[in-house]
């Protein structure tokens, strides 16, 4: 192998296996330019269903451990791997931004509502760092991890008639968080709220909701009647 193809060799390792970056373009003149650590986003396998919590790149920040922000991004929240992935306008590239280096980010999605998503330790099953979606923000927080799992289902051809037999699904995990107490998994109805207050309380809170005309059919109503029961004082029962 003579010079020349060495060297051909190391310029195409170097360019594509390079796992860590130091990602950087002009942002928010606001920020001082301080460099993005992450790695190169690698494509995961096609299969049925979806990866990505947002389909589009969305306008969004990131909040560094230091606490500072870098804004002016485009964000894309992957779900599958619960990493928030940047889109590097200068270099063309996606990367991967190093959970450890950040506190949380948000994006806004095409309706104008802001998503905002914060790290957290999690020391339930698979203990680890993660990216909980804030539901709502309070003495006691509802949290919502939004996990996607690769499950397997009857066989299908894809789109390049490859026979496959597993598809992304979602797997959202719902939480109520208190830093003196720990998390606490609900579902999203009726009953799973209900059972987080003792029997004195379920009475007055099933009330309390037929008053707000408030049914809980989703999670957005859900979100919304936890508000008004917060609002009136009612402590979850850990």
């Amino acid at each position: 192998m003579n010079i020349r193809i060495i060297l051909l060799f190391i310029l195409f390792h170097a360019a594509g296996f390079t796992t860590t970056v130091l990602a950087q373009e002009p942002l928010n003149p606001n920020w001082d330019a301080e460099k993005i650590k992450g790695t190169r986003y690698i494509p995961y396998p096609i299969y049925d269903g979806f990866p990505f919590l947002n389909d589009s790149w969305l306008p969004g920040k990131i909040e560094f451990a230091s606490g500072e922000i870098a804004d002016s991004l485009y964000l894309r929240y992957s779900s599958f791997k619960d990493d928030i992935i940047y889109y590097n306008k200068a270099i063309t590239t996606q990367i991967v931004i190093d959970k450890a280096s950040l506190n949380g980010f948000s994006f806004t999605e095409k309706d104008g509502r802001t998503r905002v998503f914060r790290k957290q330790y999690f020391d339930g099953f698979m203990k680890g760092d993660r990216y909980f979606e804030v539901l709502s923000d309070g003495e006691t927080d509802l949290l919502v991890y939004r996990k996607v799992i690769l499950i397997t289902i009857s066989p299908y051809k894809d789109q390049n008639n490859i026979l496959k037999n597993q598809a992304y699904a979602p797997n959202y995990q719902y939480y109520f968080y208190s830093p003196s107490k720990g998390y606490a998994s609900v579902r999203m109805n009726l009953g799973a709220l209900l059972s987080k207050f003792d029997k004195v309380s379920q009475k007055s809170i099933k009330k309390l909701l037929r008053k707000n005309r408030i049914r809980i059919l989703d999670e957005n109503s859900f979100v919304r009647a936890w508000k008004v029961v917060e609002k009136e004082g009612f402590e979850v029962e850990f």
